[in-house]
């Protein structure tokens, strides 16, 4: 759902012997202190990145929707291409995901889908064994828990190192052999946020050291506060002056869209005159677009827009951004995006989010599943513009400062090396 930028810096030429994946373990740059066995030294906050040879990086995604997961998925995929790398992704077939990868057009990139109905598919373990044996990756990044548990055991058989990422809060099972996707299968473990991290530090057998936060970065040249909503505001036929608030991402359960739809009818209450868009798509749309269409105090103020791509622009339209999760959230990248472009928000206390907003400083913060103190929050900034106004100012030195694109694949460019430098010793 959330914005990004589908274009890519070609590289001329044919992808290098190190981009073939020609055995790149063997050939590491000097400089790099061998690490101890299961253990990541910091992350280091470098601005050009890791002194990396071209790699082949095998990304394996499993699920089926297009949210924040998947969109960095593709993200850094592109990413790791302006860098030089070589980059495969495997994917369920017809997914948004294989749908964009079938659209890049680059030497270095392509995308395989692979039906992975089931964590112990033997047809499709046997497809990837193929598939890795005949591409022989550097390493393989997973992401989703039945991609985890076929890529991981291909890495096994092959000899190739996992990482993990885990995006979302929801608590992992820890018992055996669940607990394997993350203490024993992966040399390293990224997540989007802090909170995900103490969560996985606290499983059975979980090396500390091997888990790293590197929430997801913003494309600034995309998501940038100069940029004008007043376009997106004449497609809903609203004046400049119009309170706008705004929703954005997947809809299902636990995005709390339902307790927004219920906050916006306690705002109506002193800003009639106030307009709401729900941009995105999932599981919950169709449910969520009959009930504002069925109540009339809904129906006429609040706009569901679907998919949309136009995010940056959406955001320089709103007054307000809104997360109303209320589980399962990591770091969510609408929040940054809004941070980048400068628009106040107010979001619920979930996840990693309370500490990407400071504490309260860089956006509102209110209790989960609660439409009243939502509402409040909501009230708080239209009421008080120019304390939203310093807390936005606020969120964008932090997003421009820790939030970037550019940092983010410094650090996972960073863990690939430590993981790769450990398992050639």
């Amino acid at each position: 759902m959330f914005g990004y930028d589908e274009s890519f810096r070609d590289k001329a030429g044919e992808p290098t012997r190190g981009q073939r994946g020609a055995g790149w373990v063997s050939t590491l740059p000097g400089g790099y202190a061998k690490l101890s066995s299961y253990r990541l030294q910091p992350i280091l906050a470098t601005s050009s990145g890791p002194d990396l040879k071209s790699l082949h990086i095998l990304h394996s995604e499993a699920a089926t929707g297009w949210g924040g997961q998947e969109i960095r998925v593709f993200q850094e995929s592109r990413l790791l291409l302006e860098r030089g790398h070589r980059v495969t992704v495997v994917c369920q077939p017809g997914s948004p995901l294989a749908e964009r990868c079938a659209g890049v057009n680059h030497p270095s990139f392509q995308g395989v889908p692979v039906r992975m109905p089931r964590a112990l598919s033997p047809a499709a373990f046997a497809r990837l064994v193929g598939l890795v044996r005949s591409l022989r990756p550097d390493l393989l990044h997973t992401h989703s828990s039945i991609d985890s548990w076929l890529v991981s055991l291909v890495g096994r058989l092959l000899r190739i190192p996992v990482v993990r990422s885990r995006h979302v809060s929801i608590p992992v099972a820890d018992f055996f052999p669940n607990r394997w996707l993350y203490t024993r299968f992966p040399e390293a473990v990224i997540t989007s946020g802090e909170a995900i991290s103490d969560h996985l530090r606290s499983l059975h057998g979980m090396a500390p050291e091997q888990v790293v936060s590197i929430p997801a970065g913003v494309d600034l040249d995309r998501f940038d506060p100069a940029l004008s909503g007043e376009s997106f505001r004449q497609e809903l036929r609203l004046t400049a002056d119009q309170p706008l608030v705004g929703k954005i991402g997947v809809i299902r359960g636990w995005k709390g869209h339902n307790h927004f739809l219920d906050a916006v009818l306690r705002v109506r209450e002193q800003f009639p005159e106030t307009h709401f868009v729900i941009a995105g798509s999932g599981p919950g749309y169709s449910e969520i677009r009959h009930k504002v269409e069925s109540r009339p105090a809904l129906a006429d103020r609040v706009h569901v827009l679907g998919h949309r791509e136009d995010v940056p622009e959406i955001l320089a339209a709103l007054d307000v951004l809104v997360l109303a999760s209320f589980a399962g959230e990591g770091t969510p990248q609408v929040i940054p995006q809004a941070m980048a472009m400068k628009t106040p928000v107010v979001a619920t206390r979930v996840g990693s989010v309370p500490d990407l907003l400071g504490g309260g400083e860089r956006g509102l913060l209110v209790a989960p599943g609660q439409a009243d103190l939502l509402a409040e929050g909501i009230l708080k900034v239209l009421t008080d513009r120019e304390g939203a106004r310093r807390r936005a100012e606020l969120g964008y030195a932090f997003c421009r400062k820790e939030l970037t694109v550019g940092r983010m694949i410094d650090q996972t460019l960073e863990v690939y090396s430590q993981v790769l430098h450990r398992f050639a010793a």
